[in-house]
């Protein structure tokens, strides 16, 4: 897809899919669809063992706090921690946990694929494209763009603390989470600089988002654009149907005998 405005429609699809999914098998094959798409990107080189690295952290730390302070019910324990006071990790917790980070590193890893493959001008048009106001339109692509940049300083931070100090594993996990905040304050300065920098820029050049344009380069809608967009919408279309059915027949508000196959293929894949 070369359009902007199908992998945007690709990504709100997604956003949607997420929700009307509640497994961890097929939440997992989501997650990492969009993950194999964003890390094939050229542009996704050295990036890809960081990515890597942090999927794992995030689900591993979401399913160890969600198995940790699980309060509903059944509550199947997994490893006894403490007895007095009483810490438990619990099976139910565990999978509520990675669950939720699966549909976060989906979504995510689909955002770093349309920022990877869309240029920000193009980004830009394409929302124009879909009635998003210029404004809108504007801050949405400048924050794109300025994503990499920010972890590229974050790493760079990262480095120059651990070159004048011992590493940061040598330390106590207070120390270690008070340091982590510390760095954040180049990193967030250099941010707010580089927005006020930009905002002078714009003032500078005579900004104003309802002053008319035209678009150098015009969208053009392939087959492969509305193939790609078709495919997202009727997936997405058919999992919502079925998980709206099978929300309807578990409250107890409409039931058919002719839908028991879509129950039990929702209850089992879904």
């Amino acid at each position: 897809m070369t359009d902007p405005r199908a992998r945007i429609g690709v990504l709100f699809c997604l956003g949607v899919l997420v929700l009307c999914l509640d497994g961890a098998l097929p939440l997992g094959v989501l997650a990492a669809a969009t993950s194999l798409a964003a890390m094939l990107h050229p542009r996704a080189d050295g990036w890809r063992l960081r990515f890597f690295g942090g999927v794992l952290l995030l689900a591993w730390s979401t399913a160890l706090s969600q198995g940790l302070f699980w309060a509903e019910w059944p509550r199947t324990p997994l490893l006894v921690l403490s007895r007095d006071p009483s810490v438990v990790l619990c099976r139910e917790g565990v999978v509520h946990g990675l669950v939720q980070s699966l549909r976060f590193v989906a979504l995510t890893a689909a955002g770093l694929w349309v920022a990877l493959s869309t240029a920000p001008d193009r980004l830009v048009v394409g929302l124009l494209a879909l009635r998003v106001p210029f404004g809108v339109a504007l801050m949405g692509a400048t924050a794109l763009r300025f994503v990499p940049l920010v972890g590229e300083e974050l790493l760079a931070v990262r480095e120059a603390r651990a070159r004048r100090g011992r590493p940061l594993w040598q330390r106590g996990p207070w120390a270690w989470m008070k340091l982590e905040v510390t760095l954040l304050r180049p990193v967030v300065a250099r941010a707010l600089r580089r927005a006020r920098a930009l905002a002078e820029s714009l003032e500078t050049r005579g900004f104003h988002p309802t002053a008319p344009r035209a678009v150098r380069d015009p969208l053009r809608f392939g087959w492969a654009d509305a193939f790609g967009l078709a495919l997202a919408v009727g997936v997405t279309s058919a999992a919502a149907l079925a998980r709206g059915a099978y929300v309807l027949y578990g409250a107890e508000l409409y039931y058919s005998s002719g839908l028991r196959p879509l129950y039990a293929f929702v209850r089992t894949w879904m």
